[in-house]
């Protein structure tokens, strides 16, 4: 599967399903730049867990920069963004099954003075079909798996990213995603499947 192409105005919309507690929620990523080297979104979330506004992406979908999410009492300027260098590495075009990626990327941001390592190996699956509420899609599942340690040069425990991206070219994105958080002392923190909805481009 080959790097997507992507227009201002493309929307995908996503049922949310916490696994951990009970009720949906739902999430719209609207295209509202695209330039040579990045793609801008505006992300809505009804997740408790989740900070709307801004994501901006590279062209291949990797993360570089969102909103951090506000505490109680906390203005969004207080929260800051989370920058990534070089970025959040989901995925490595063109997908071919068995094709993998692992490396470091920090995540950090500055309004809270946080930084963190992210330590990853990322892996394509084999192809497959799969139905969510959009429709049925052929798509390489991409497993992310990152410990994740502050980057202060301390020993510690580390938490652990797991995520599973069900990437589809016929979206233009992943129609199905997993992502499941495991503590440093190996509890659940976070488990949620988000499914497509619908995609419309723009």
């Amino acid at each position: 599967m080959q790097r997507p192409e992507i227009a201002v105005g493309d929307t995908w919309r996503f049922a949310v399903e916490n696994k951990l507690s009970p009720g949906a929620a739902e999430e719209t990523r609207r295209v509202v730049e695209v330039a040579p080297d990045r793609i801008v979104c505006e992300l809505r979330s009804t997740a408790a867990g989740a900070a709307s506004g801004r994501y901006v992406y590279t062209r291949e979908w990797n993360l570089l920069a969102r909103p951090a999410l506000a505490a109680a009492g906390e203005s969004v300027d207080d929260a800051g963004q989370w920058r990534w260098a070089p970025f959040y590495p989901h995925f490595s075009f063109p997908l071919v099954e068995g094709k993998q990626w692992s490396g470091t990327a920090i995540v950090e941001n500055r309004a809270t003075d946080t930084r963190n390592a992210h330590r990853y190996v990322a892996t394509v699956g084999r192809a497959r079909r799969i139905e969510v509420p959009a429709g049925a899609f052929d798509v390489l599942p991409v497993r992310y798996e990152a410990d994740v340690k502050s980057d202060d040069g301390h020993a510690q425990l580390a938490w652990r990213n797991v995520e599973v991206m069900h990437y589809a070219a016929a979206a233009n994105l992943y129609v199905q995603a997993e992502h499941t958080i495991i503590s440093p002392d190996g509890r659940l923190a976070r488990a949620t499947v988000a499914r497509l909805v619908e995609y419309r481009r723009g």
